[in-house]
Parts: C-alpha cells; structure tokens; sequence
C-alpha cells in the first residue's frame, strides 16, 4: 500500500472544456480571455470621492436652506473657500463691520455690482494710456480693441484728465 498517489505532469487528455483557451495549462486555464476596456469599468467613473464628499456637503447647505445665491457661490468657489468666507462675514458682523438683521440671525451685506469693477478697471486702462501720451483717438482704438467698448473721445478727454480718474 502507498502512502501516497503519483499524478502525471502532463496535461490531461481528453474532451475539451469550454471556454479553455487552446494549449492552456495551470490554474486558470480554462478562464476565457477577459476584454477590459481602457476606461475602466464605468460605474467608478460616476463621482470621485473628493467629487463625491464635495457635493454631498453642497447638500448640507441646500438642506439647512440657503439662499440658492449663495449655493452657486459655494459651488464656484469650493465648499472650504465658502465657509472661509462665511466666518469673515460672520466676524464682520460680529464687530459691526457689516449689518445684521433685527433679530441677529442673517448677515445683510452691501456688495458693489460687478460692472462698476470692470468701469474702474477700464479707466484705469485710460489713466495708463493717457499717461503713455496716446491721444483720444488712439485710446479710443485701444478701449474698443482690448475692452469690446465704444466710448466718445470726449468722454475719454473727462476721464484722462488729472483728478477725474481716482488713483
């Protein structure tokens, strides 16, 4: 009697296993060549975890009802950078720095729109433009170039002038 059975290296013989690629041997032979595409497998592309915990702390603030200004805000910026600037409203009312509602519960803040930046960013460009020695005319052709603006050369002379464009 043999403690032991003794099997053939070889491969065994006899009728073919489907989905055995021809010629395979070993553990797994008879797994079928698997196709992966080159982008994975789709369903783990949906969201990202970072994309995934960002819009899920977006909700928590939809949740609690804020303004949906204040939502596309948070979206642009980033949920961290929000709240960052929420504390600085926040301590800004705090020091009266800014208004509070009657019973303390919102932040009343006064933003200037942003068309009037663009103004001042424009004139600005007059200011450097003038102080370069360009005329009116050629200012004028640089605002409309550059800004997309038609403006009056002598709207352009009001706005050169010493004093009338603020530093």
């Amino acid at each position: 009697m043999t403690l032991h059975e003794l099997r053939s290296a070889g491969p065994a013989h006899g009728l073919p296993v489907p989905g055995m690629r021809d010629g395979a041997q070993g553990v797994g032979a008879r797994q079928p060549d698997l196709f992966t595409s080159e982008g994975g497998g789709g369903y783990l592309n949906e969201l990202t975890s970072s994309k995934f915990w960002e819009k899920a702390k977006l909700s928590e603030l939809q949740e609690m009802g804020l303004p949906k200004v204040w939502l596309r805000v948070a979206r642009e910026i980033g949920y961290e950078n929000f709240l960052k600037f929420w504390r600085i409203l926040d301590t800004a009312a705090e020091l009266r720095e800014v208004r509070r509602s009657e019973n303390e519960s919102m932040i009343e803040v006064q933003l200037r729109r942003y068309t009037s930046f663009k103004r001042y960013q424009r004139n600005r460009f007059i200011e450097t433009l003038h102080a370069t020695g360009l005329s009116p005319a050629a200012i004028q052709e640089a605002v409309k170039g550059q800004l997309g603006e038609n403006l009056d050369k002598s709207h352009i002379r009001k706005l050169a002038k010493k004093g009338r464009i603020p530093a």
